[in-house]
This record gives structure tokens, sequence and C-alpha cells, in this order.
């Protein structure tokens, strides 16, 4: 078994919401594009003095056999 992490990383600035940003559309974006097994996910965020939130995403998942040929 090959495991694999993504992550992403976001700063949402100061009075957004994540769900008025990209980060969303990112993360479903490239979950369309991977074919295999989701294994784990795990979430932090912090506050960053001026600038908003900093957001990060990890998933841990299983490629298919014929994605981890490259």
């Amino acid at each position: 078994m090959l495991v694999r992490v993504k992550v992403f990383t976001h700063i949402v600035g100061s009075g957004a919401t994540v769900i008025e940003s990209r980060f969303e559309d990112q993360v479903n974006e490239w979950l369309e594009s991977v074919h295999g097994e989701l294994k784990h996910i795990t979430q932090s965020e912090s506050e960053r003095s001026g600038n908003g939130h900093h957001v990060t995403l990890c998933l841990w998942y299983v490629p298919h056999a014929d994605e981890t040929k490259a």
C-alpha cells in the first residue's frame, strides 16, 4: 500500500469566510481529479495577526494502481 498526502494551505483574509474563497473549489477539483481511496483527513487553523486565519487541510489517500505509475 502506497499512502500519499496532499496538503492544502490557505490564508483567509480578515473578515472573510472560507466559503467566500476559492479554497473549497480547489479542494473539490483535486478530489475529482484523483482516483483512489481516502484514508484520513486533518484540518488545522491558526490566527494570523493582521492577516486573518491560516487553514491547513491534509488528505491522506491510496491512489489506484494505475495512478502510481508515473
